[in-house]
């Protein structure tokens, strides 16, 4: 039987909150991190099969699971994942290359380009936040995706406003803003874009952006002067 505390918590995690959030991209580059921060001990890997012994350890839950699943069978999500010595998954990228249409699957609704995607669910494990695991996952990210060879244009992301440790991380990797948002959540899986709250108004959450005009490029400010 779970516990009044319990219940409390559950209660808070789905009570209905509106964050407001940097809409960041990342164009290909070379890597910017520093050879010195990265971590040799980790070992990082992809995840983009429904049946990788991985993907159970990295859900939250089985309904993420089974949207996890049946994602990756359409060929839509891919996880980048930092394993520890032992193996264990302590940090993960998530990444979908294809616009999200669901109304509860935890993604915001955003819309992309053929040559562009989405970077959600970015996550260390408490116990490595302030190493090099972060750097040494974005290290990987950048090399797997060279200037000289990807056919990426923008990668996305989105960052609370509240989130200094995640805006401080996206702005030393390069990324910029290209729009601003409120978002209402609810749960881990409701994450809807209040009307009207995009600016501007041309960009991935936004009727009019380079998902139906290409030729139209992203331009913004870094996170910081």
């Amino acid at each position: 039987m779970p516990s009044i505390e319990g219940l409390k918590n559950k209660l808070n995690e789905y009570k209905p909150t509106v964050v407001s959030a940097f809409v960041v991209y990342v164009t290909p580059r070379e890597s910017p991190i520093d050879p010195d921060s990265i971590d040799p001990e980790f070992e990082i890997v992809e995840v983009n099969t429904p049946d990788d012994p991985i993907l159970p350890k990295i859900c939250a839950n089985k309904r993420q699971l089974k949207i996890a699943q049946k994602a990756m069978r359409d060929g839509r999500w891919n996880v980048i994942v930092a394993l520890n010595a032992d193996k264990e998954p302590v940090g993960r990228i998530w990444e979908t290359r294809a616009t999200e249409t669901a109304l509860a699957n935890g993604v915001p609704r955003m819309k992309l380009a053929a040559d562009e995607f989405l970077m959600f669910d970015l996550w260390v494990d408490k116990p490595y936040r302030r190493g090099g695991l972060a750097n040494t996952m974005a290290d990987f990210f950048f090399r797997r995706d060279p200037p000289d060879t990807t056919t990426m244009t923008n990668g996305y992301g989105f960052v609370s406003y509240e989130n200094i440790p995640s805006i401080l991380w996206h702005h030393s990797v390069g990324f910029q803003i290209a729009q601003t948002m409120n978002y209402l959540q609810i749960g881990p899986f409701i994450k809807w874009k209040m009307p009207f709250s995009d600016m501007p108004r041309f960009g991935p959450m936004s009727r009019k952006g380079r998902h139906n005009d290409p030729s139209k490029p992203i331009f913004g400010p870094p996170l910081f002067p």
